[in-house]
């Protein structure tokens, strides 16, 4: 059917809004046809360029798709579902540049049909559109979801619709595990798809896309490391190590660099394979592996080293153009030679940063030229090396090779310079910064195009390759160089070139001379002012074409400096963005389309020229060296630890590696540093401890499945197992409480106290029972919790179930709160003074949660203060939610809401009584400075295995009751001096510090007063009472029965009561010996005389053990 232009749907909205995000109802296939397809495709492409040729396969009602014009779907898609009810088709556009009008896909739709018809289907019956009267398709049903890529374009090519089990479910995509806010919810699975319509589309927040580089490993990481591995001593230094070291210890030095290298390497192949590596290179590996402290340490030294090491590829480079400038007379230009040094290496510095404001990309093909004319110049000295030299070469030490000379040359000879005495470990020191560059591909992951893939073969590669071609240089120029040399020609003629320094090879007949050059105390004209050891420049000699030696030092120098150039400020710019450090955000700010940290260039210009100024290579490798080292230390380790913890998130696809290799690499790394130069060993190290106790105090909120998190888990569940093994023995009891708190903020002042008896050396459980359905979003309600927690540092767990009924949920976390031996032994709760208005069913649960703790072998506590304790009409829910956890003070209720989230703070307070709920908690809180000031009763009348005395014991050891002072109650009996006698003996027994005992007499009847309020009341709850306030029923009365049955227990709370008034109406705390409930005493009964051990009396502590013992005199 033709449609009028102005009403045809358009197929080109780049991001349509929610209202109009409705996909067109095109065709109506037979029954037959649509189950034919749903079982071979769910969906049908068609190239956006041109129309689709549809070709018809085997089975009924598979399209296949076929571009008429050869190209691949790049140029965009139109997505049919076959899958939708009869009743509707739709067509979805992804957003391409290249349109396809709805004619043409309706003249496809219109020949399938026809052939369809042609195979004998019957009915076919294609629907016409429907048009709203605003001309918009109009939809029968409500619209599929469809999930926003990252960039908010709707995402069905990397998000396809299954047809398994729910229109909305996706197939597997790497999109899933980018973004979470991509994958459908479960909230979204089990919503009904047409009674929620476009609500079922979830949209994602503003997440930042990794743009990942176009450089392969070759570019990015092969080139890089090897241009970074033939630093500034490629050609400056490696003869001078050979001629202090000898050829043999030279090898060895360039062997040892190597293996740390690779075994270096390898390591940080297991950690760049183990997913995909962000930006930050190596920071991001250790902090992402170790965790922010590590990483934040390493992020700041790999930083710092990166920018010394400009500041020494730097200064070799200014030392040649000096020297070449002195042989031109053209220095000093300053004051001084060194001054003259210092500016060039300025002006280089500042050149250097200007390339990299073009990007990785020119700085790359930067890169290659400098290759080139390093290869050339490597080959430029090993030809020159062959070619015999004339007398002023050989004058200046290079004479070729020889027997003689190679083995005088393979033997080491070390000695002193200005920097001190020489020695194996000082020339490694001088070397090791050369094998550094093996991080240089993980220092820009963010301009790699396969990270996990490009760095370990362009690291290995480059490792082998610039280790042989070190040896290659090394050997050829120790074979043709003599280590002194005067660089006469005369001397030469005479035969007395070396006889500046004595050497029995070559100067035979001149062995009576003196040595006395190369000493400390050496004249000042000595001649020995070449020759390898004394002459710095002599590959320039040894090369046949000297300008491109000189080529050769300048590539190797800036390469490595304009490598260095980039990976600090990028390092230092993914440290910044992470925010572990205050102040320092400003530069992790980018610019241009490839955010480059302009600002972290400039902060590296300033270190570089800083160390710039003692123009001094010896004193700057050995800074670069340790920050080096320990940056292996760290990597290594992380391998180590994250191999270690066997965490399923450890599956690195780079297999050759052995976790006990990289530990023992890390410590070798680590005794490395101090073998070369303990002084800045200590430097370092101490900067690294320094940066990491900062983070761990500050403990950022960050979580980056670390692997120091893997082994917390590893080794608590391992601690588990152990402590399952352990029989129970009752020196090794421990008070493992389950308080019922609620949410821990709405009872701040309970959590408190039952925090003071486990005070982080026991279990601390905070229950939550939620009547009504459950809470869905409970990890948040969770979340929230434990950050109110631990702001409080206070070492709780919450637990949360959602049950029927109060009952039923106390039973449900007395049955399943804890794990193993860590389970709860104490059940303790609030006990509120307005128990009388509760319903029956609520003293019902409430005495039947104390039963069910008997029952599971538990101690029950009841904490009772006039104030009370729930501070929920102040709490400042972003959300009410509502607090269904039965503390005696209010109706259970049912809570429907999704959306329950935590409170933070507290709104203003005026009500009075809950301001003194707020005092109460402050004065409860542990951890602070101030104490309660007062007196601890405790009226242990009945031994329930030493629980009522343990408890307050407890409580006394810490504030805010280690101030107060502990008396002890006890029945007097027929003897009262020999029973406090007997329990001051007990007590000493006992360990238990007590200032003073009491007996007191219980025998006594008690008086007509309190006689007389106890039967206030109960009078109105009684089965005959006057009055009848309450349904008479089973739960609602209390019966005559029961009062002449527990008479006389009745008449002795009545008298503990009176001496409660008597002797503890004015302590701190008071803690009490609980009745227990009896099986055929009525609920309203029993917490009537619960209420009379408590009414008129400040905090009080009813508790209860299970009759076994906690406590004892043995050792």
């Amino acid at each position: 059917m033709d449609v009028p232009e102005g009403r045809r749907p358009s197929l080109e909205h780049d991001d349509p809004p929610a209202a109009s995000r409705r996909t067109s109802s095109i065709l109506n296939p037979l029954s037959a046809v649509r189950d034919a397809m749903r079982r071979i495709s769910s969906t049908e492409r068609f190239p956006a360029a041109s129309p689709a040729r549809l070709i018809q396969n085997s089975n009924y009602g598979n399209l296949s798709e076929v571009p008429t014009n050869g190209g691949s779907d790049d140029a965009g898609m139109v997505t049919v579902d076959l899958n939708a009810p009869s009743t509707s088709r739709r067509v979805s556009r992804v957003r391409k540049s290249t349109a396809i009008s709805p004619d043409q896909i309706r003249l496809e739709i219109s020949q399938r049909a026809e052939e369809l018809r042609t195979q004998g289907l019957s009915n076919p019956a294609f629907a016409e559109e429907e048009y709203d009267q605003d001309g918009q398709l109009a939809d029968r049903m409500a619209p599929l979801p469809h999930f926003p890529s990252r960039d908010g374009a709707v995402a069905w090519r990397s998000q396809k619709i299954s047809v398994g089990y729910d229109p909305r479910d996706v197939t597997p995509s790497a999109i899933n595990y980018d973004d979470d806010g991509i994958r459908p919810t479960l909230d979204d699975l089990r919503r009904d798809l047409a009674a929620h319509g476009e609500d079922s589309v979830r949209q994602t927040g503003n997440e930042r896309k990794l743009k990942r580089g176009t450089l392969g490993w070759i570019r990015g990481v092969w080139l890089w490391s090897v241009l970074n591995l033939w630093g500034v001593m490629l050609f400056l230094r490696i003869a001078w190590m050979n001629a202090q070291a000898g050829m043999g210890l030279f090898l060895v030095i360039v062997l040892m660099g190597t293996v740390i290298a690779v075994l270096t390497s390898l390591s940080t192949s297991a950690i760049s394979t183990n997913g995909e590596v962000g930006l930050g290179g190596t920071y991001y590996m250790i902090s992402r592996s170790l965790g922010p402290q590590f990483g934040a340490a390493i992020g700041v030294i790999f930083s710092i080293a990166n920018a010394i090491s400009v500041s020494l590829n730097i200064q070799g480079f200014a030392d040649t153009v000096q020297g070449l400038l002195e042989d031109a007379h053209l220095s000093p230009f300053t004051t001084s030679a060194l001054n003259d040094i210092r500016v060039i290496s300025v002006v280089t510095l500042v050149l250097l940063t200007g390339f990299t404001f073009f990007g990785m990309e020119i700085a790359s093909r930067l890169q290659l030229l400098f290759f080139t004319i390093l290869m050339a110049s490597i080959f430029n000295i090993v030809i020159g090396s062959i070619i015999p030299p004339n007398e002023e070469a050989q004058a200046k030490g290079f004479v070729g090779y020889s027997n003689a000379l190679f083995r005088e040359n393979f033997k080491p000879a070390f000695q002193d310079d200005a920097n001190g005495r020489n020695s194996f470990m000082s020339v490694f020191g001088v070397f090791f910064p050369s094998v550094t560059g093996i991080l240089a591909g993980t220092s820009i992951t963010g301009d790699l195009k396969d990270p996990s893939g490009a760095i370990p073969k362009g690291t290995m590669t480059a490792i082998f390759f610039t280790s042989v071609s070190y040896i290659v240089i090394g050997w050829t120029t120790a074979s043709v160089t003599l280590r002194h040399a005067s660089g006469s020609v005369a001397d030469l003629r005479a035969g007395n070139l070396t006889a500046c320094h004595h050497d029995p090879y070559w100067a035979h007949d001149l062995s009576t001379l003196p040595d006395v050059c190369g000493k400390p105390d050496s004249p000042a004209d000595c001649p020995c002012s070449y020759g390898s050891i004394n002459f710095m420049e002599i590959m320039e000699i040894v090369g046949h074409f000297r300008p491109i030696i000189l080529a050769g030092i300048f590539s190797a120098t800036l390469s490595t400096a304009l490598g260095c150039i980039n990976f600090a400020p990028k390092i230092f710019q993914a440290l910044c963005r992470d925010k572990i450090f205050p102040f320092i955000h400003i530069f992790g700010h980018g610019y241009t389309k490839n955010d480059e940290p302009y600002r972290a260039y400039a902060l590296v210009m300033i270190i570089a020229v800083i160390f710039l100024m003692p123009s001094d290579l010896n004193f700057i490798s050995n800074i670069v060296s340790n920050c080096f080292l320990m940056t292996y230390t760290l990597v290594n380790y992380a391998t180590f630890d994250a191999s270690y913890s066997n965490a399923p998130g450890w599956r690195p696809t780079f297999k050759y590696y052995n976790k006990w290799l990289s530990l023992a690499t890390a410590l070798a790394c680590f005794v490395i540093m101090f073998a070369l130069d303990w002084k800045s060993a200590v430097i370092v190290v101490g900067i690294s401890v320094v940066l990491w106790l900062y983070v761990y105090y500050k403990n950022p909120n960050v979580n980056w499945g670390t692997s120091a998190q893997a082994n917390t888990y590893k080794s608590a569940l391992n601690d588990m197992h152990r402590l399952q093994r352990i029989e129970d023995h009752v020196k090794n009891y421990r008070p493992q409480v389950l308080v019922l708190t609620g949410l821990p903020c709405v009872r701040p002042a309970l959590v408190y106290f039952a925090n003071s008896i486990t005070h982080g050396t026991g279990l601390l459980i905070c229950g939550h029972v939620l009547v009504g359905e459950s809470v869905k979003q409970r990890s948040v309600m969770a979340s929230e919790s434990y950050k109110w927690l631990r702001r409080r540092k206070l070492r709780a767990f919450y637990d949360y179930v959602a049950a029927n009924s109060t009952a039923e949920g106390i039973r449900a976390l007395i049955q399943t709160s804890g794990l193993g031996k860590l389970k709860p032994n104490i059940l303790m709760m609030g006990f509120h003074r307005s128990w009388y208005n509760w319903s029956e069913v609520a003293m019902e649960e409430y005495t039947s949660a104390l039963n069910e703790a008997l029952d599971a072998k538990m101690g029950i506590a009841l904490l009772y203060a006039k104030e009370g304790f729930d501070i929920t009409t102040v709490v400042n829910f972003e959300k009410l939610v509502e607090d269904n956890t039965h503390e005696g003070n209010d109706q259970l209720k049912s809570a429907a809401s999704a959306d329950h989230v935590v409170p933070l703070e507290l709104k203003p307070i005026e009500d009075p009584e809950v301001q003194a709920r707020v005092r109460l908690a402050e004065l409860f809180e542990t951890g602070k400075k101030k104490h309660i000031v007062g007196e601890i009763h405790v009226w242990w009348l009945y031994d329930d295995g030493g629980l009522t005395l343990l408890i307050p014991h407890l409580l006394n050891r810490q504030s805010p009751w280690d101030k107060c002072k502990l008396k002890i109650f006890i029945l007097a009996g027929q003897d009262p001096v020999a029973a406090k006698k007997e329990m001051l003996s007990l007590l000493e027994k006992f360990r238990i510090k007590a200032d003073e005992v009491i007996p007191v007499d219980m025998e006594q009847p008690p008086g007509r007063e309190q006689t007389q309020w106890f039967d206030r009341l109960i009078g109105g709850l009684r089965e005959d009472g006057p009055t009848r306030n309450r349904k008479v029923s089973g739960l609602g009365v209390i019966r005559e029965s029961e009062v002449r049955e527990f008479g006389e227990r009745t008449s002795k709370q009545i008298r503990l009561r009176e001496l409660l008034l008597e002797h503890s109406s004015k302590s701190a705390l008071t803690v009490v010996t609980m009745p227990l409930p009896k099986t055929n005493q009525s609920a309203i009964f029993y917490m009537a005389s619960l209420h009379a051990l408590t009414s008129d009396m400040p905090a009080t502590l009813l508790i209860r053990g299970t009759q076994e013992n906690v406590l004892t005199y043995y050792c």
